[in-house]
């Protein structure tokens, strides 16, 4: 076998693996997206709530929010906005420095997190054609990949 044929071969692999990550991603975005739309939440939202919560009623600017989000390029002004429009959240003027300001989980957020986390099993059961064993190895392999 010659070296242009192995590497034409690898190739396939990977742009196969790509393609892949691609459609699943796409597949588990959708999916979570169904499952939100139920609490009438987004992906990112949820983030920033669980962020919150993790802050143990602290407050935390917009600035900190977006240093812990996964997604850096989150337009997190908009979504703590839509998250107070939606009672999820509150703000106020930090009173050390007025140009800041401090975003506090309300009661509704911590509610609302307690009842997407009773039913994330539902979303979970996507995997279900995977066993234990499958499921570990997949996430050390992805974990590998993005290292």
């Amino acid at each position: 076998m010659s070296t242009s044929t192995t590497t034409k071969t690898e190739l396939s692999v990977w742009q196969e693996l790509r393609n892949n990550i691609f459609e699943t991603e796409v597949w588990m975005r959708t999916q979570i997206k169904e499952f939100l739309d139920e609490f009438g939440i987004t992906q990112k939202q949820l983030a920033i709530l669980r962020i919150l919560k993790a802050a143990n009623n602290e407050p935390m600017s917009t600035k900190q929010i977006q240093q812990h989000m996964v997604d850096k390029r989150s337009d997190t002004s908009r979504m703590v906005d839509r998250l107070i429009d939606k009672e999820l959240v509150r703000k106020r003027q930090d009173p050390d420095d007025g140009r800041l300001v401090q975003v506090f989980i309300k009661y509704e957020g911590l509610r609302l997190i307690a009842k997407i986390d009773d039913r994330l099993h539902e979303l979970d059961e996507q995997f279900s054609l995977l066993s234990e064993e499958e499921g570990s190895q997949l996430n050390s392999l992805l974990e590998k990949a993005r290292t």
